[in-house]
C-alpha cells in the first residue's frame, strides 16, 4: 500500500469542541439574543447547541433576559 493511499484512509482528528451542551457558561462580552435583547458581560446561560466543533454555541439565558444567542468560543468561559 503506497504513502498516499495510506493518508487518503487514514481517519481525520477527532476535534472536541471547549464546552458540551449543557456545560453553564458565563458570557466575556455583551451579546443580543435571537429576539434582539441585550445580554450583558457576566451573564450565565447553558449552551445548548455546539456549532463547527466549538467554533461558536448556541446559549440560552434565563435571567437577567430570558433567550437564545450565538455566541463565538472567544466570548465564553466556564461558569
Amino acid at each position: 500500500m503506497s504513502f498516499e493511499t495510506m493518508h487518503t484512509l487514514r481517519k481525520a482528528p477527532e476535534v472536541t469542541p471547549l464546552f458540551p451542551e449543557l456545560s453553564v457558561v458565563t458570557t466575556l462580552r455583551d451579546a443580543v439574543t435571537d429576539d434582539g435583547l441585550h445580554v450583558p458581560a457576566g451573564a450565565r446561560g447553558t449552551i445548548v447547541e455546539v456549532y463547527a466543533d466549538g467554533e461558536a454555541y448556541e446559549v440560552e439565558f434565563a435571567s437577567p433576559v430570558a433567550g437564545t444567542a450565538t455566541i463565538l468560543a472567544e466570548a465564553l468561559a466556564a461558569a
